[in-house]
Protein backbone atom coordinates (compact mmCIF):
# COMPACT_ATOMS: atom_id res chain seq x y z
CA UNK A 1 0.00 0.00 0.00
CA UNK A 2 1.32 3.34 -1.41
CA UNK A 3 1.51 6.65 1.12
CA UNK A 4 -0.75 8.27 -1.56
CA UNK A 5 -3.83 5.39 -0.56
CA UNK A 6 -3.23 5.67 2.97
CA UNK A 7 -5.81 8.45 3.94
CA UNK A 8 -8.30 8.09 0.59
CA UNK A 9 -11.05 5.92 1.99
CA UNK A 10 -11.30 8.42 5.29
CA UNK A 11 -11.26 11.53 2.88
CA UNK A 12 -14.36 9.34 0.90
CA UNK A 13 -15.72 8.66 4.16
CA UNK A 14 -15.90 11.95 5.54
CA UNK A 15 -16.66 13.64 1.97
CA UNK A 16 -19.79 10.72 2.44
CA UNK A 17 -21.01 11.86 5.71
CA UNK A 18 -20.77 16.09 5.30
CA UNK A 19 -22.79 14.97 1.86
CA UNK A 20 -25.14 13.13 3.89
CA UNK A 21 -25.40 15.49 6.87
CA UNK A 22 -25.41 18.53 4.31
CA UNK A 23 -28.33 16.94 1.90
CA UNK A 24 -30.20 15.66 5.23
CA UNK A 25 -30.41 19.46 7.05
CA UNK A 26 -31.10 21.19 3.29
CA UNK A 27 -33.85 18.41 2.74
CA UNK A 28 -35.17 19.02 5.85
CA UNK A 29 -35.22 22.99 6.23
CA UNK A 30 -36.68 23.03 2.36
CA UNK A 31 -39.36 20.84 2.82
CA UNK A 32 -40.23 22.97 6.28
CA UNK A 33 -40.21 26.31 3.46
CA UNK A 34 -42.44 24.12 0.92
CA UNK A 35 -44.47 23.13 3.42
CA UNK A 36 -45.26 26.29 4.92
CA UNK A 37 -46.23 28.05 1.81
CA UNK A 38 -48.35 25.13 0.14
CA UNK A 39 -49.90 24.81 3.24
CA UNK A 40 -50.45 27.39 5.06
CA UNK A 41 -53.61 28.65 6.91
CA UNK A 42 -54.39 24.71 7.08
CA UNK A 43 -55.00 24.11 10.51
CA UNK A 44 -53.54 21.06 11.82
CA UNK A 45 -55.54 20.58 14.72
CA UNK A 46 -59.22 19.13 14.87
CA UNK A 47 -61.43 22.13 14.56
CA UNK A 48 -64.07 21.38 17.46
CA UNK A 49 -66.54 24.98 16.47
CA UNK A 50 -69.50 24.32 14.98
CA UNK A 51 -69.81 24.90 11.25
CA UNK A 52 -72.38 27.61 11.55
CA UNK A 53 -69.69 29.45 14.52
CA UNK A 54 -66.95 29.35 11.69
CA UNK A 55 -66.12 33.12 10.69
CA UNK A 56 -64.43 33.42 7.80
CA UNK A 57 -60.36 34.48 7.46
CA UNK A 58 -59.84 37.79 6.65
CA UNK A 59 -56.25 37.68 3.97
CA UNK A 60 -54.81 39.70 2.10
CA UNK A 61 -56.73 39.59 -1.57
CA UNK A 62 -59.85 38.45 0.06
CA UNK A 63 -63.31 40.13 -0.22
CA UNK A 64 -64.35 42.32 3.00
CA UNK A 65 -68.25 41.83 1.53
CA UNK A 66 -68.90 39.71 -0.77
CA UNK A 67 -72.98 40.11 -1.05
CA UNK A 68 -72.36 43.55 -2.59
CA UNK A 69 -70.59 43.76 -6.19
CA UNK A 70 -67.79 44.83 -7.21
CA UNK A 71 -65.82 43.42 -4.59
CA UNK A 72 -63.85 45.75 -2.31
CA UNK A 73 -61.02 43.75 -1.12
CA UNK A 74 -58.01 43.38 1.44
CA UNK A 75 -55.00 45.10 -0.67
CA UNK A 76 -52.86 44.99 2.30
CA UNK A 77 -52.65 44.04 6.22
CA UNK A 78 -49.87 45.04 8.16
CA UNK A 79 -48.61 45.91 11.87
CA UNK A 80 -46.12 48.65 12.21
CA UNK A 81 -44.20 48.25 15.57
CA UNK A 82 -42.11 50.39 17.80
CA UNK A 83 -41.61 50.85 21.55
CA UNK A 84 -44.20 52.76 22.36
CA UNK A 85 -47.28 51.03 20.40
CA UNK A 86 -47.99 48.57 17.74
CA UNK A 87 -50.55 50.17 14.76
CA UNK A 88 -52.66 47.55 12.94
CA UNK A 89 -53.46 48.94 8.93
CA UNK A 90 -55.61 47.49 6.59
CA UNK A 91 -55.75 48.67 3.13
CA UNK A 92 -59.02 48.11 1.05
CA UNK A 93 -59.86 49.34 -2.63
CA UNK A 94 -63.07 48.20 -4.58
CA UNK A 95 -62.37 46.17 -7.80
CA UNK A 96 -63.83 47.98 -10.33
CA UNK A 97 -66.16 51.75 -10.23
CA UNK A 98 -69.53 51.36 -8.55
CA UNK A 99 -73.14 52.27 -10.15
CA UNK A 100 -73.48 54.05 -6.80
CA UNK A 101 -72.14 54.90 -3.82
CA UNK A 102 -71.10 52.48 -0.87
CA UNK A 103 -69.95 53.37 2.17
CA UNK A 104 -67.79 50.72 4.40
CA UNK A 105 -67.47 50.86 8.49
CA UNK A 106 -64.52 49.17 10.17
CA UNK A 107 -67.16 48.73 12.96
CA UNK A 108 -64.80 47.05 15.83
CA UNK A 109 -61.21 45.10 15.74
CA UNK A 110 -60.42 42.89 18.47
CA UNK A 111 -57.26 42.66 19.58
CA UNK A 112 -55.25 39.18 20.58
CA UNK A 113 -55.53 40.14 24.22
CA UNK A 114 -59.36 40.34 24.05
CA UNK A 115 -59.52 44.61 23.58
CA UNK A 116 -62.08 45.61 21.60
CA UNK A 117 -61.19 49.18 19.81
CA UNK A 118 -64.04 50.49 18.14
CA UNK A 119 -62.97 53.57 16.77
CA UNK A 120 -64.84 53.11 13.49
CA UNK A 121 -62.89 54.47 10.29
CA UNK A 122 -65.07 54.74 7.12
CA UNK A 123 -64.82 55.85 3.95
CA UNK A 124 -67.40 56.37 0.82
CA UNK A 125 -66.69 55.19 -2.85
CA UNK A 126 -68.90 57.48 -4.95
CA UNK A 127 -69.21 57.12 -8.81
CA UNK A 128 -66.32 56.56 -10.16
CA UNK A 129 -63.93 56.33 -7.66
CA UNK A 130 -61.50 53.30 -6.82
CA UNK A 131 -58.93 54.86 -4.72
CA UNK A 132 -57.69 52.79 -1.74
CA UNK A 133 -58.37 53.55 1.73
CA UNK A 134 -56.36 52.79 4.86
CA UNK A 135 -58.41 52.25 7.95
CA UNK A 136 -55.30 52.51 11.18
CA UNK A 137 -55.70 51.57 14.86
CA UNK A 138 -53.06 51.68 17.60
CA UNK A 139 -52.81 48.60 20.20
CA UNK A 140 -50.96 47.82 22.91
CA UNK A 141 -47.22 46.50 22.56
CA UNK A 142 -47.49 43.04 21.57
CA UNK A 143 -50.99 42.58 20.55
CA UNK A 144 -51.89 41.51 17.05
CA UNK A 145 -55.04 42.23 15.65
CA UNK A 146 -57.59 38.80 16.04
CA UNK A 147 -61.64 39.65 14.30
CA UNK A 148 -62.58 42.59 12.62
CA UNK A 149 -66.44 43.77 12.27
CA UNK A 150 -67.39 45.48 8.75
CA UNK A 151 -70.43 47.23 7.79
CA UNK A 152 -71.33 47.91 4.11
CA UNK A 153 -73.77 50.60 3.58
CA UNK A 154 -75.30 51.05 -0.29
CA UNK A 155 -78.44 52.40 -1.67
CA UNK A 156 -80.73 49.67 -2.94
CA UNK A 157 -83.28 51.55 -4.98
CA UNK A 158 -85.20 54.67 -4.78
CA UNK A 159 -86.10 54.94 -0.75
CA UNK A 160 -84.43 51.65 0.63
CA UNK A 161 -80.53 50.99 1.79
CA UNK A 162 -78.80 47.49 1.65
CA UNK A 163 -76.86 47.14 4.91
CA UNK A 164 -74.22 43.82 5.33
CA UNK A 165 -72.73 43.17 8.48
CA UNK A 166 -69.52 40.96 8.54
CA UNK A 167 -67.66 39.90 11.47
CA UNK A 168 -63.80 37.87 10.07
CA UNK A 169 -61.03 36.24 11.84
CA UNK A 170 -57.75 38.23 10.66
CA UNK A 171 -55.04 35.77 9.39
CA UNK A 172 -51.88 36.36 9.40
CA UNK A 173 -50.35 39.64 9.67
CA UNK A 174 -46.89 40.41 9.09
CA UNK A 175 -44.96 42.72 11.91
CA UNK A 176 -42.44 45.41 10.54
CA UNK A 177 -40.42 46.99 13.11
CA UNK A 178 -39.64 51.03 12.55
Amino acid sequence: MSSRDDGAYEKWLVRILLTLAFGLAFGIEGMTLIRSYLFYGEDTEPDTTQASERRPVLREGHTLVPSLAPDVRVRRLRVRATDQAWTFDIVARPDTARDRPLTLTFDRLTASDGATLTSAPRHTWTPPDTAAFTASWTLTVGQRPDALTVTATTPAGPDSTATVTRTMDVGHVPVRVQ
